[in-house]
């Protein structure tokens, strides 16, 4: 009998090396194999999405096969009951904008400051739009790097000097790829619209000098708190404990993660993190709202709408259900649908036009429901605070005689020579109503074309070598230019008072047409201007812009609409000059744009305008109001509004 037990030791021991060795080495092969298929999975439902194929029916089909893999039962989309069903439910019906920015890890530091106070927000040191504009040298020995548009895209830094600065590169470079945002993942709507940012925050620790962080995790539905899990050990042995509101611990685990043996301690603060969270949550049928605590202070980690993915199984499986009462279901609400209106084309706004008229409240609904689509925020128009509301107001009321020859390319340019001299001015080859007019053997090598009341770089042509140009195909092009409809005030449903008549002008170019030229975008209002927009690298696929404060030189931190924001600017040598003609073009005027390009020792303006951007957002959406006190409507000339 001694020997048989001696034998039975021995197995066992060789077992317990052998499970040993498995959770050592084999779970490690198991994630790597796991991680590598979330991003083959991922990568296949960015191809659908591409495709056009990845439609509401093609994502339940997705999601219904993960379900059932992971949680073990039919997902039931027509009478969603247990809380993993309901969570699938709310990814793909309920796409309320605001999710989106507090789904964004960095942006709902804005949401989190406006509701509680900045001192909630773990402090970010900088951030950037793509890596190789991240300067280690001036961050601290001790710094974490995020990604803001997915779960898990962390890199902790407890100490720079041993940080593989190209690997690091790498990894970020990779996860700022399109494919990568959380939302061809799972389809969680709320990361759809996002932009990558990457972002440094302090490092914070609870625990010693480890990179230990107890998480509290607070689940809110319609604003009140009813259950929390704690985790610990977050880069170890994960755990999982779950309680009431009322600190009583829950007899179930979630997903594969087990409880810490011998309970968890509540936090200090516990009763004012339900206060927090439920404030934060008010807006929400359901969030999770995380929090750390550090020595006397909380700080918000996170807001997560799409717990554990709704893929995590309970243990037992009864708990599902019991949690998934107490999310209440909102009507379906599709933002996709409502960005998808049926909007007015450019020659519909004109023939509106030419046959009733399209009045101010058409217009408004219009500046309304495209606003909602582009800046994610219902735009009031009645009291507007932001800056994108003001630019729309203006749009609508503010008149002037000065704004069409102002804007007006050609015209521009003696309205610029009258003010502040013809030494300022790109000069004009020549001006024309029709193609024909245009003796194309008379025009020099190099030249750019324009339309005189055309937007963006959809009406300009750069002929940097004419004797490889095609005549007939050069006139072709810029000929279309010359119908009515086609300019910036119908492009926008007739909503500036910007009535021009289209005509092609020729310019001279400005150095050799391969080199951009710095674009220097001077935001004015009553003769000062307020900050600046440089643009680099304009014909690069990532263009940079930089908003700068304009007395300080240095870059402020925001951006529009998703483009690559710079951390530096380069500063005009003339740049005097050009506030001098900026006070000069923007005097008595709400809000003007005067673009600048410097060039030979010279300074040219090279447009003026006063709707600069429409519908463009910004990010963080924070700015959208700070910068909307720049613009003073009170101080605007009565005779200069109308349908007021």
């Amino acid at each position: 009998m001694k020997v048989i037990r001696k034998i039975k030791r021995k197995i066992s021991g060789g077992v317990k090396k052998c499970s040993t060795a498995f959770m050592r080495y084999g779970m490690k092969w198991y994630e790597a194999d796991k991680q590598e298929h979330a991003r083959s999975f991922k990568r296949d439902n960015y191809r659908l999405a591409q495709s056009g194929q990845l439609t509401q029916e093609k994502k339940q089909e997705i999601l219904s096969g993960v379900f059932r893999r992971r949680v073990g039962y039919e997902l039931n989309w027509n009478n969603p009951r247990s809380f993993n069903e309901k969570i699938n439910w709310l990814r793909l019906n309920y796409q309320n904008p605001l999710v989106t920015r507090c789904c964004d890890k960095f942006s709902v530091k804005g949401y989190v400051t406006e509701i509680l106070g900045p001192e909630f927000v773990v402090p970010t040191i900088d951030w950037w739009t793509t890596p190789d504009q991240i300067d280690f040298d001036k961050l601290p020995d001790k710094f974490v790097l995020k990604v803001n548009w997915s779960s898990g895209m962390n890199i902790i830094v407890p100490d720079k000097s041993k940080l593989d600065q190209d690997e690091v590169r790498k990894k970020l470079r990779y996860w700022t790829q399109p494919s990568q945002n959380n939302y061809y993942e799972l389809f969680n709507w709320g990361y759809k619209y996002m932009s990558p940012v990457i972002y440094a925050e302090e490092y914070i620790s609870e625990i010693g000098d480890s990179s230990q962080v107890y998480d509290y995790k607070f689940f809110c539905y319609d604003g009140v708190c009813k259950n929390l899990f704690i985790t610990t050990d977050r880069f170890t042995h994960k755990t999982y404990n779950w309680f009431d509101r009322d600190f009583n611990e829950l007899p179930f685990t979630y997903g594969t993660v087990g409880k810490t043996e011998g309970g968890v301690k509540k936090p200090r603060h516990y009763e004012d993190m339900i206060a927090w969270a439920e404030k934060l949550s008010k807006p929400f049928p359901f969030v999770r709202v995380d929090f750390y605590e550090i020595g006397d202070r909380v700080m918000v980690g996170e807001m997560t709408f799409y717990c554990g993915g709704g893929i995590l199984a309970f243990h037992p499986q009864k708990w599902d259900f019991e949690l998934g009462k107490n999310i209440r279901l909102p009507a379906p609400l599709h933002f996709d649908e409502l960005r998808q209106y049926e909007a007015i084309e450019p020659k519909e706004a004109y023939m509106l036009e030419k046959e009733n008229g399209i009045s101010i409240q058409e217009k408004q609904h219009y500046c309304e429901q495209k606003g909602y689509a582009q800046l994610f925020y219902w735009p009031d128009l009645t009291h507007p605070r932001s800056f994108n509301e003001k630019l729309l107001w203006l749009a609508l009321h503010y008149q002037s005689p000065v704004v069409a020859r102002a804007v007006d390319k050609y015209e521009m340019k003696s309205y610029v020579s009258e003010l502040v001299g013809p030494e300022y001015v790109v000069p004009a080859i020549g001006v024309y109503e029709d193609v024909n007019d245009i003796d194309w053997d008379a025009l020099p090598e190099q030249f750019v074309a324009k339309s005189t009341a055309g937007w963006s770089g959809k009406q300009v042509v750069i002929v940097r070598e004419k004797s490889y140009r095609n005549e007939g195909v050069f006139k072709a092009r810029v000929a279309e230019w010359l119908y009515p409809w086609n300019t910036y005030r119908y492009e926008n449903m007739c909503i500036t008072d910007q009535k021009i008549k289209p005509r092609i002008i020729i310019e001279q170019l400005l150095g050799d047409g391969r080199s951009a030229l710095v674009d220097y975008k001077f935001y004015c209002t009553y003769g000062e201007a307020k900050m600046a927009l440089v643009v680099c690298d304009r014909k690069a696929k990532n263009q940079t812009r930089a908003f700068v404060d304009v007395s300080t030189w240095t870059a402020m931190p925001f951006r529009r609409r998703g483009i690559h924001k710079a951390n530096s600017a380069p500063k005009p040598e003339k740049l005097d000059e050009m506030l001098g003609i900026c006070k000069k073009l923007s005097a008595g005027a709400p809000l003007v744009r005067v673009d600048f390009y410097e060039h030979e020792g010279r300074i040219y303006v090279g447009e003026v305008s006063y709707d600069p951007g429409l519908f463009l957002r910004f990010e963080p959406v924070e700015w959208d109001f700070k910068l909307g006190e720049y613009i003073d409507l009170d101080r605007i000339d009565p005779k200069c509004l109308h349908d007021v």
